[in-house]
């Protein structure tokens, strides 16, 4: 009987892999991630949020970034609602919250960049030249994880003009930074490309209890055409309430041969709880859809829920 029921459960798996490919086939072409373009400015010697350089610069990290193809949200647009738009001074943390709170688009990347920007005097001459350093790093909303960094600086500008002032300071240095802030998009944008870049799925690992392959996304590949994975590597927090142990096990047995399918690990896990961190290249809504599949597929009646980066699965005990 225990080699009876492996053999169904392989079969089950095989036939929900292959008919995830069929209802995903069409959406495989991951979108581009959702991104915010953020300026820090806690340090006081930054230049600060609001400033025609600030406002140059930040311009030119969203246009560069737009133009690669990746859609580019305004922070003040998509959270004035529950924000202070004119706040200036703002650390790391709060640029953080602020993304995440953020739920309507959904973000999934934010740009974080700061601004230093000084003159120096020659000591042999009269000679004053501008300075402008730009670092910039990337961070995956939902999980925290950087996915790069990089800064510009030491680049020699022309010199200022006899008699510049503030007015000649702000544009001449402005247009300096906007440039190199150009350089600093195109880095980052790179960066990106290479953590969302198409990937070829590999069979998972065995089943429980047997020595039969699992079809996992490398099976489901091959069923759509050798199509690969691609999109932002996203983690999500899979709890399950009210399951037996014996369904939580075929559940992650399922998970594991969901396409596009990384990695997953077990966070807590009880007589009738269990949670897991779930990382994947799939949006979520193929992922939700894949879990409410999963549940049909396991003659277990259940609920879906999802909010921010949680799938809470919930099973509908009947008589």
């Amino acid at each position: 009987m225990p080699l009876i029921r492996a053999a169904a459960r392989r079969c089950a798996l095989a036939a929900l892999s292959l008919g995830l490919a069929l209802v995903a086939g069409p959406a495989l072409a991951q979108p581009k991630p959702n991104v915010v373009v953020m300026g820090e400015d806690a340090d006081e010697d930054s230049v600060p949020r609001g400033n025609r350089i600030f406002q140059r610069v930040i311009a030119e990290l969203s246009e560069t970034m737009n133009l690669r193809g990746y859609n580019v949200y305004d922070e003040t647009a998509v959270a004035m609602g529950f924000s202070q738009p004119n706040r200036v001074r703002r650390r790391d943390a709060e640029l953080i919250e602020v993304a995440r709170a953020v739920q309507n688009p959904p973000l999934d990347v934010v740009a974080v960049f700061q601004i230093y920007a000084s003159a120096s005097k020659s000591a042999y001459s009269d000679i004053v030249r501008p300075e402008v350093r730009i670092p910039g790093r990337l961070l995956n909303v939902r999980t925290g994880q950087s996915l790069g960094a990089f800064e510009v600086a030491g680049v020699q500008l022309p010199p200022l003009p006899q008699g510049c002032d503030r007015e000649c300071l702000l544009e001449r240095v402005g247009a300096e930074a906007k440039v190199i802030a150009g350089d600093v998009a195109a880095a980052l944008t790179a960066k990106v490309d290479g953590v969302v870049a198409p990937r070829r799925g590999t069979e998972q690992g065995a089943a429980a209890g047997t020595g039969a392959a699992v079809p996992g996304p490398g099976a489901v590949a091959a069923a759509s055409g050798g199509e690969a994975c691609g999109g932002l590597p996203t983690a999500y927090v899979v709890r399950m309430n009210g399951f037996s142990p014996q369904e939580v096990q075929a559940a992650e047995e399922y998970m594991a041969a969901f396409r596009c399918y990384e990695h997953h690990r077990p966070v807590r896990a009880g007589a009738s709880a269990a949670e897991y961190w779930y990382e994947t290249r799939s949006d979520s809504a193929r992922l939700g859809r894949n879990l409410r599949l999963m549940l049909e597929h396991m003659s277990a009646p259940g609920q879906v829920q999802f909010s921010g980066n949680t799938f809470v699965l919930s099973r509908v005990a009947t008589r």
